[in-house]
């Protein structure tokens, strides 16, 4: 699987830039096929992100849901046109942020652990999730950075916090 490309093209969607077309094709067409055994996805155990991290373990398939997520609401819109393919990932990314929640008594809007957090982070801010108040939820996931509360206690990845948080500001700009 491409998760290089996944990575670059869930961050040019981040950001606001324009998609060219090889990057809609592959949003539209390619990804649901690379991932088409979904949630039954064959990823590698770790990988490197271009932000200058690695993710490993599950968060491996946190991040390609929130990086799907991010990359199909910048091509397809806020709804994914309807897509079941998005809209199961979308509910599956949504039952787990509830289920830390309510299940485990995490605070909200985080998931099991910081690196899921922080990549689950940027999909809330975004509200690229229609199944509850994404603001509100990355506001209190940004507090609980900001205290260092939960699990955020101890320093963590500078480079996955910087990718996670970073483009806060960049889009304030542009909504400005």
């Amino acid at each position: 699987m491409d998760l290089d490309r996944l990575w670059r093209v869930a961050d040019r969607a981040r950001t606001g830039a324009r998609m060219s077309q090889e990057d809609s094709a592959f949003v539209r067409t390619k990804l649901p096929a690379l991932l088409s055994e979904y949630p039954h996805l064959n990823l590698p155990k770790q990988t490197r992100h271009p932000a200058g991290f690695t993710v490993m373990g599950a968060s491996v398939g946190t991040f390609v849901r929130c990086a799907s997520l991010i990359a199909a609401q910048r091509v397809l819109g806020t709804r994914y046109k309807g897509s079941g393919f998005y809209e199961a990932i979308e509910k599956d990314l949504a039952f787990g942020i509830m289920r830390s929640h309510f299940h485990l008594g995490y605070p909200k809007g985080v998931h099991c652990c910081t690196s899921c957090t922080l990549a689950v982070y940027p999909v809330l801010a975004l509200n690229a999730v229609r199944y509850f108040d994404s603001p509100a939820l990355a506001k209190n996931v940004r507090a609980l950075v900001a205290a260092r509360a939960w699990r955020f206690a101890k320093p963590g990845n500078a480079n996955l916090l910087t990718w996670s948080l970073g483009n806060d500001q960049r889009r304030k700009e542009i909504h400005a």
